[in-house]
């Protein structure tokens, strides 16, 4: 049973493809511009990262573009979807198959099923390196490094034999092991576990030094030597 209290509306096949296009027309340009697929691993890790990382930092890590050069229609459509996983990562299910579960919007690209996602959460990850450094709490660090490694483990080829397709719907010759099937589906519920981790425990606390004010001119030194400050050390 889930407890979804509000219905958003999801993205479309044509939503995604207006992402998708618009990715792919500035490639032209700027090779290393990522698919949809990577963006939607690393949206994901942004949504489950223990600070609100604004656009301001996240566009320019993620394309190189400052968030105000982002046409406002895909700012939009990830404004939207942005939404909908953190919706889905919020909404307790009990399997994966459930209609309110996360699913990832995968492509169909030459690599290995959901690498590029994993690829594109774990660039998140390396890219604020302190927001997910391990907690003080031992089992939430045990989760967060248990997570992490699941995840981790996606961003590598599929070296099992094809056996099955990545959809019920799909054609064509089986390109997915049996071990990469279940490894996704574990990296799903990992990344759950690091939303709820980092819910419970919160933004981290930066530590604040306070400067020690110096002693008055007349007040004793504080090296101890009995001496006025002004006639020693000050």
């Amino acid at each position: 049973m889930n407890t979804v209290a509000t219905e958003l509306l999801p993205l479309s096949a044509e939503d995604f493809a207006t992402l998708e296009a618009w990715l792919s027309a500035r490639r032209t340009s700027f090779p290393e511009t990522p698919d949809w697929e990577f963006c939607e691993g690393f949206l994901a890790a942004l949504v489950c990262c223990r600070r609100a990382i604004a656009p301001s930092e996240y566009w320019p890590r993620l394309l190189g573009l400052a968030a105000d050069a982002v046409p406002a229609n895909v700012s939009s459509l990830w404004a939207r979807r942005w939404a909908l996983v953190e919706q889905a990562l919020d909404t307790r299910v009990s399997a994966l198959d459930d209609p309110a579960a996360y699913q990832p919007e995968l492509g169909e690209s030459a690599d290995s099923f959901a690498q590029r996602w994993a690829q594109g959460f774990m660039a998140a990850v390396a890219a604020w390196p302190e927001e997910w450094a391990g907690p003080r709490n031992a089992q939430a660090q045990q989760w967060r490094e248990a997570a992490l490694k699941l995840l981790r483990a996606l961003t590598l080829p599929d070296t099992g034999a094809p056996t099955l397709h990545a959809y019920q719907d799909q054609q064509g010759a089986p390109r997915v092991s049996a071990a990469r099937m279940k490894a996704v589906g574990d990296a799903i519920w990992a990344v759950y576990n690091l939303r709820e981790t980092w819910k419970s425990l919160g933004p981290r606390v930066e530590t604040v030094k306070h400067a020690t004010a110096a002693p008055g001119r007349n007040d004793a030194c504080p090296c101890g030597s009995g001496k006025k400050f002004k006639k020693c050390c000050g």
